[in-house]
């Protein structure tokens, strides 16, 4: 979902490319069906509903970057790559907050995700902006199997790497506890528990690890769209 660890030096990224497109060709089309449930249920969850889809489509980018980094030559390395870092540097920063908005029916947490949502896109266009313009600032090589993203931040000169981390996983983690919905709650807790026991567990591999959990995570939302939320008025 993020960087490493949460927002990294580099993005290290594991598995293999079997892993990355095996895992999108079942959260694609699940990630649809939680769209169209959601639909049918209760139109205020689409945003959450349609994060099955969105991890997939994260891991097929992946898959793409595995396929093209090591001829190197490839003129699809740097649109993969910048695709997924996309979603990795500035995507969800603004969209997990968002979907929390979108479900939330107090008035003093909508104005607090409001907030959340805005850093989100300030935010992550700081991290991700830069790249675009500066695609030297990105170096891309296969290390002890994996796939690392070696991202330079602007924050780096004056923050340390830590600090950029817990601003990250902030912004990430906050809308999803303090969201009134039980499901977003525990949404967020399986969010928080798979960073940290990737970061304590997996080092290096942190961001593999965490990410590669989404499809679990993404497990649930399924579940939820699908069962839980059956009995909710339609809006």
């Amino acid at each position: 979902m993020g960087l490493e660890p949460i927002v990294p030096a580099g993005l290290m990224m594991c598995y293999s490319v079997e892993a990355s497109f095996t895992t999108a060709a079942v959260l694609l089309p699940a990630g649809l069906i939680c769209l169209k449930r959601a639909v049918e249920i209760n139109r205020s969850y689409w945003a959450f509903a349609i994060l099955p889809f969105l991890f997939g489509l994260q891991q097929f980018l992946e898959g793409v970057v595995w396929l093209t980094v090591e001829p190197g030559t490839s003129p699809w390395l740097w649109p993969s790559t910048f695709s997924y870092l996309f979603f990795s540097h500035f995507f969800w920063l603004f969209w997990i907050p968002l979907s929390s908005l979108l479900i939330e029916t107090k008035p003093l947490q909508r104005k607090l995700f409001i907030i959340f949502t805005l850093i989100g896109v300030l935010f992550g266009g700081s991290i991700y902006i830069p790249l675009l313009t500066q695609p030297d600032w990105i170096a891309v090589s296969v290390q002890q199997h994996s796939i690392y993203y070696d991202a330079r931040l602007i924050y780096d000169a004056i923050l340390p790497r830590y600090a950029t981390t817990v601003i990250y996983a902030f912004i990430i983690l906050v809308p999803l506890l303090l969201s009134s919905d039980r499901y977003h709650k525990i949404l967020g807790v399986l969010v928080m528990v798979a960073g940290l026991l990737s970061l304590v567990f997996f080092g290096l591999v942190f961001i593999s690890v965490w990410c590669y959990s989404a499809a679990i995570i993404s497990l649930y939302i399924y579940y939820q769209v699908g069962y839980a939320r059956r009995q909710v008025p339609a809006v």
